[in-house]
């Protein structure tokens, strides 16, 4: 799951938002304010997560759309990030692959 849907932590803020707010329906503008962040660094996010099909963007509004599979996917996920050591390795898996893509 992590390497074909987590691109940065910043994408892993917003997969845990939404499961944690599934019925939450937002403008890009709304979700960086509860998520802190500036909407232009958000923005490609949703975008990868709309092409995943997690996100739905219509009308300007973000709502998430997973199906039931990758909806438990994603239920699999945040529940290992309450683990430490899960959440350090997945942390260290994120870096990685960030770094790879700099190079």
């Amino acid at each position: 799951f992590v390497e074909r849907h987590v691109r940065s932590l910043l994408t892993w803020d917003i997969l845990v938002f939404f499961h944690r707010n599934p019925d939450a329906v937002l403008d890009l503008e709304g979700l960086a304010a509860r998520l802190g962040r500036p909407a232009d660094d958000i923005r490609p996010e949703i975008d990868g997560l709309c092409h995943d099909k997690v996100l739905q963007l219509a009308g300007g509004l973000i709502r998430f759309r997973p199906d039931a599979d990758l909806r438990a996917e994603i239920a699999a996920f945040v529940q290992a990030c309450q683990d430490r050591g899960q959440r350090l390795a997945l942390i260290a898996l994120v870096l990685h692959r960030i770094r790879s893509r700099e190079i």
